[in-house]
């Protein structure tokens, strides 16, 4: 007997040691005490046979009532409910991997599907992805027209699955820093902002790209995308602070990629909203 309590006693010190080492980030709790931020939204992960032949991307349309699409709403509903409504919103992370350009298309797909009209820019230009997304890779979009090389009318798309706009990088491979802190970024972003409800600018990680940092700048809010469970909070904590000293108004973090089942089992408060008292909501 006092052997097996030596070994359960064990096994405790060592699951605390493990808690202790572990410095990433695991709930809207830790999102609160360690960054500042409120946590928008838990964004849950998308497993491949929960997808089937769907894409991440088109999950949001193809099942609006899932607890993903859900996650977009509460997203959109958290930046809405704000002091002051943004209408040009930039969606970034620390680190390249950390969802937010599915957080992007899935948001700005949600909005639309809500009556809202939106637009949404693809400003990682030197890793574009709305051109793989919406199969445009190499059209005419927003580098071509902040060089004067295109005009908007010809640039805006329209999503084959929902009334979103949105406009590609663009097929100009030029340093893009220059034309994002030029005055045609910033009258782009006003004759937008004359159209349309809601505007999602896709941004490259902010730690490393100085493109992100301006860009939010011009922007009304940014949201932060955090990897659940894998980015370390001194990394966010870093890319935070270049998105302040930036003056870039961070509204936020969203948590993504969250394993539902794990995260359901774990005890945080915010772990509520996977019980399964809640499943008459929603429909995978």
């Amino acid at each position: 007997m006092a052997a097996a309590l030596l070994g359960v006693l064990f096994g405790l010190l060592v699951i605390w040691f493990l808690e202790q080492a572990d410095s990433t980030i695991r709930s809207g709790e830790e999102v609160r005490a360690s960054l500042g931020l409120p946590c928008l939204a838990l964004v849950p992960m998308l497993k491949r046979g929960l997808l089937g032949r769907h894409k991440v991307e088109d999950y949001v349309v193809r099942k609006p009532l899932s607890p993903f699409s859900e996650s977009m709403r509460t997203l959109r509903a958290s930046l809405w409910l704000g002091s002051e409504p943004p209408r040009v919103v930039v969606i970034t992370a620390a680190r390249p991997g950390e969802g937010k350009t599915t957080t992007s298309v899935a948001l700005a797909r949600s909005a639309a599907m809500n009556g809202e009209r939106v637009l949404l820019i693809d400003c990682d230009v030197r890793q574009p992805a709305l051109g793989r997304v919406f199969r445009c890779e190499g059209a005419p979009g927003v580098t071509d027209l902040l060089l004067g090389q295109a005009l908007l009318e010809r640039i805006i798309r329209r999503d084959h699955l929902s009334s979103l706009d949105y406009i590609p990088a663009g097929a100009a491979e030029i340093h893009s820093l220059g034309l994002f802190m030029s005055e045609a970024m910033g009258g782009l972003l006003e004759r937008v902002r004359r159209d349309y409800d809601l505007i999602v600018l896709d941004a490259p990680p902010a730690l490393a790209m100085a493109d992100a940092r301006v860009v939010a700048r011009l922007a009304d809010a940014t949201l932060l995308c955090v990897k659940w469970r894998d980015t370390p909070r001194s990394v966010v904590r870093n890319s935070l602070g270049l998105l302040e000293e930036a003056h870039a108004r961070v509204v936020g973090a969203a948590l993504t990629q969250v394993d539902a089942k794990v995260h359901g089992r774990s005890g945080y408060a915010d772990a509520e909203v996977y019980h399964p008292r809640y499943g008459g909501y929603f429909r995978e």
